[in-house]
């Protein structure tokens, strides 16, 4: 006896579905959840969050919402390991592309994050643009700057001075954070808070008492991560971005911790250039990302 295949349906994920959604993304192979400050189950209710289902088995999720409203990302899909992932994307990214453009957003960015990822983009018409990279900064470089090289300047180009952030500097630093990005990499003042929430340390550089720049890193028992570094556009180019990620080199170094981690675009050579003058490595992880626009 042969038995049809239930036909595959497209509905919105609601928050009633975070079970079956984080079993999803825990137990198959094709999953990719972006680089985010907020964790997957968090989206749950905002859209485009969206589910396909075989009869009553959930075989693939899709979640785009827009953030800041202008900018969308692919922050996690999912794809159960016995269904095409050819038709499941299709059934997912037409219905999403069609909420975001009715949403005013025109265009959508995504990190590759498996070699099953590229094929599902390129259908869809995204283009790789470029790649984030991974670079770390392990206890071998402290010893070489014992020996003399790679010496840290972590003090700041006058007249710009270093300091610990203080909670009534975070509106500044936002302002200085949106002033320094441009999509797909600026954040909403939401996001930065719920970074300002998870960061180990913030410092900032200021001039004449403004805030004109600021670094924020994450800790882990493995060691420390640069999360972001934004110095506004008037100061850029100066070496205050230098100085900050040297004080926050030397902040980690001075309490034992020498395994650190960066990430970057590889299209950014003035950032990569810093890194690596301070003693980071490429890692040799790369995520490229590959972006669609339209309108």
């Amino acid at each position: 006896m042969i038995f049809a295949r239930p036909q595959l349906r497209t509905r919105p994920a609601t928050p009633s579905d975070r079970n079956v959604i984080m079993t999803l993304a825990r137990c198959e192979r094709r999953v990719h959840s972006h680089l985010d400050w907020k964790p997957v189950e968090a989206w749950l209710g905002a859209q485009p969050f969206l589910l396909v289902e075989q009869g009553q088995r959930v075989v693939g999720t899709l979640a785009c919402p827009p953030d800041p409203p202008d900018t969308a990302w692919v922050r996690l899909l999912a794809l159960a390991d016995n269904v095409s992932a050819e038709e499941v994307w299709r059934l997912l990214w037409e219905q999403a592309r069609g909420q975001l453009a009715a949403m005013r957003v025109t265009g959508v960015a995504g990190l590759s994050t498996g070699d099953w990822m590229p094929p599902l983009y390129q259908w869809a018409g995204f283009q790789r643009t470029h790649a984030v990279v991974v670079l770390a900064r392990s206890a071998q470089h402290l010893e070489a700057q014992r020996r003399g090289r790679g010496l840290l300047v972590s003090f700041p180009p006058a007249p710009a001075r270093l300091r610990r952030a203080r909670p009534d500097d975070y509106a500044a630093l936002i302002a200085t954070d949106q002033a320094a990005f441009t999509p797909p990499w600026h954040l909403s003042a939401e996001m930065i808070r719920t970074a300002i929430a998870q960061a180990d340390l913030i410092t900032v550089a200021e001039v004449d008492g403004q805030i004109v720049g600021y670094q924020l890193t994450t800790a882990s028992r493995s060691g420390a991560h640069l999360a972001r570094l934004a110095v506004g556009p008037p100061w850029q180019g100066h070496g205050l971005g230098a100085a900050l990620v040297a004080n926050m080199i030397e902040h980690y170094e001075a309490r034992g911790v020498h395994e650190l981690t960066v990430n970057t675009q590889d299209s950014n050579v003035a950032s990569l250039n810093v890194y690596q003058r301070l003693g980071f490595q490429l890692s040799g992880t790369h995520f490229p990302v590959f972006q669609l626009s339209w309108g």
